[in-house]
């Protein structure tokens, strides 16, 4: 792809991305309109170029490959972990259920969100952690059931586009606040100053949830 050309897909999927978010529309007063325009225009042109250098991998379901209905972008560490084969014990298990909880996400599956961070039943799928307006959340695979089961953090880049950053066993997190500094450090290391996306209402996050 040359760079023109490349150019050219950038700014393709930058308005998609900014329709997507509402940006465009009258909801929002414009100078609140041109921030986040701007804001989605630079999380959007630094995430290709980390896709470029491999610092981030944009995820593709076991089962449908590229053609999925969300995007699912993890760190190297991650993509490490949710690779198969997948070996037949406890432990590859429970990275089995990681890898198909992130392919549910890909193919459209229904994902059950608690927005409260003090008030999660378990059997919520991705929870927003504390400080909210952070904007960190919690993917919580929770099978196998004899187990603690896997957390991993991060962000939403768009909507229906997720950016996975770190992961452990929940057994192996005695303290959860440091897990989210962990994730706020990685992505600051990733994106500088520029955070997550910020919405209004799930509506904005993600298609086919349900709220728990």
């Amino acid at each position: 792809m040359t760079f023109y050309s490349w150019r050219q897909a950038l700014r393709v999927r930058i308005t998609a991305g900014a329709f997507n978010l509402g940006l465009y529309g009258s909801r929002f007063p414009r100078k609140q309109r041109y921030r986040g325009l701007l804001t989605y225009m630079s999380i959007c042109a630094t995430l290709m170029r980390l896709l470029r250098r491999h610092r981030l991998f944009e995820l593709e379901s076991l089962f449908t490959g590229n053609d999925t209905a969300r995007t699912m972008i993890v760190s190297p560490d991650i993509l490490a972990v949710v690779t198969p084969p997948f070996s037949d014990t406890e432990h590859g298990r429970r990275l089995g259920e990681f890898r198909a909880w992130l392919d549910n996400f890909l193919e459209g599956g229904e994902v059950s969100v608690a927005e409260d961070p003090q008030q999660k039943p378990p059997d919520a799928m991705l929870a927003r952690v504390t400080p909210v307006e952070d904007e960190f959340w919690s993917v919580r695979v929770t099978e196998p059931e004899d187990t603690a089961g896997i957390r991993s953090l991060g962000g939403f880049g768009a909507k229906d586009k997720f950016i996975c950053l770190i992961w452990d066993f929940r057994e192996g997190i005695p303290v959860f606040d440091d897990e989210v500094d962990a994730a706020r450090d990685a992505w600051r290391d990733l994106f500088g100053s520029r955070g997550p996306m910020s919405g209004e209402s799930l509506d904005e996050y993600l298609t086919n949830y349900r709220a728990v």
